[in-house]
């Protein structure tokens, strides 16, 4: 047992709430949160971790991450979504072999650095198992499924399972296999159907990229622009696969997390209780033009995650520096009510969108922990904005009660 004194704790429920001169008892999971003396008469064997001058809150969780491609610096083509797709095609095989485990464990790690303790990892080939497994974070395994020629359904399904009973061999509470259904225009509807199926069976996490780019947005509802061009090489008579509306329909009573979704008109349409959306402001920066209205989804009532995204459309995986990034980037927000809410939807909301009894400092979550250095202010009410503009590192992490060594 623990006890962790610290300045200020943000508390990440609802309210928001913020303790001073408070304290946190754990193990594995936080027992109790209160005033100090009063822990550590009820805890009188507990190991006492002084942070009093320090700032402590729930690990960050970062729901959607492409490990694969962190060979990448300026390989890739930005500015436009289609360049994009294609220099990833170009180049994937190159920058996944420079994707060693060892490169891949330093882009996990300069994750957790900045105390971030749970990933939600899109694994296109597998070659990331490794490297995700001997970490110490919290791993959510999104085995990706993609394939849009009806010739090679079977091939494709038949490599994802090898790849899914590979990484489920390792299933653990810090390492949870899940699905990932690549997109609308590159997965088949047959191929759609029959992973949702398997997910719902298994009881596995989804995972979906949904209308990140204007290409894609014109192409499922128009058949028209960029995509209708690009498809036209590989096909004679090439049409979408899907209707929005229609795709989202297989993700129906199944936890899902629809990434990006820049374009999506029809919010009413997902799930409010089992669908969330993740964000990742950098990545539709530099490839779609434009980025979420974040108002707009906060208004409908979905769940909002933030994410980095890989660093095949990043320059960094440290999460506070995409927590700068969406204060910038959202400029229709008041900056301190904003800080708040990047907060929760770094914390309670991707617990909630995964499923994971994690992501506040409430009595019987898992102890996610991290401390950060203290600093003072003279308007209290800053802290969470004064966070994020002023922090680069965790002072200490904890993930399910244990210290991470940096």
């Amino acid at each position: 047992m623990k006890i962790l004194k610290a300045k200020y704790i943000l508390v990440c429920d609802d309210g928001f709430k913020v303790l001073k001169n408070s304290a946190i008892a754990f193990d594995t999971k936080i027992k109790k949160v209160g005033k100090f003396k009063e822990l550590q008469a009820q805890f009188k064997d507990a190991l006492v971790l002084d942070f009093s001058e320090d700032i402590v809150m729930p690990a960050f969780i970062n729901p959607h991450c492409h490990l694969e491609f962190s060979a990448n610096s300026t390989t890739l083509v930005y500015g436009d979504f289609l360049k994009w797709v294609k220099s990833v095609i170009t180049s994937r095989s190159e920058l996944s072999k420079e994707a060693t485990d060892k490169l891949i464990q330093n882009a996990i790690n300069s994750m957790m650095r900045s105390g971030v303790a749970t990933i939600g990892e899109i694994s296109s080939f597998g070659s990331d198992l490794n490297a995700c497994v001997n970490s110490k974070a919290r791993v959510v395994f999104y085995n990706e499924i993609l394939g849009s020629n009806p010739e090679f359904i079977e091939s494709c399904w038949e490599n994802f399972i090898t790849r899914f009973k590979q990484s489920d061999k390792f299933k653990s509470e810090l390492f949870i296999p899940a699905l990932s259904i690549h997109s609308t225009y590159s997965t088949h509807p047959t191929l759609c159907k029959r992973a949702c199926d398997f997910a719902k069976l298994n009881n596995l996490l989804l995972s979906t990229h949904l209308l990140e780019s204007n290409h894609e947005n014109r192409w499922l509802r128009e058949a028209k622009g960029g995509f209708k061009e690009w498809l036209a090489k590989f096909s004679k008579d090439a049409k979408p696969m899907y209707g929005v509306e229609e795709f989202i329909k297989n993700f129906s009573g199944l936890r899902t997390l629809f990434v990006h979704c820049v374009y999506l008109k029809e919010l009413e349409k997902l799930d409010s209780n089992l669908h969330s959306i993740a964000h990742c402001a950098v990545s539709n920066r530099l490839l779609s033009k434009k980025t979420l209205n974040l108002k707009k989804v906060l208004k409908s009532g979905l769940n909002l995650a933030i994410a980095t995204d890989g660093l095949s459309s990043n320059i960094s995986l440290n999460f506070f520096d995409e927590l700068r990034a969406n204060l910038l980037i959202h400029d229709d927000f008041d900056l301190q009510k904003l800080a708040k809410v990047l907060l929760l939807s770094s914390t309670l909301n991707p617990a909630r969108a995964l499923g994971l009894n994690l992501g506040s400092l409430e009595e019987e979550k898992l102890a996610d922990i991290a401390v950060y250095k203290g600093f003072e202010v003279s308007d209290e009410t800053q802290i969470p904005l004064q966070l994020i503009l002023q922090t680069k590192e965790a002072k200490e992490l904890f993930i399910g009660g244990k210290k991470w060594e940096f």
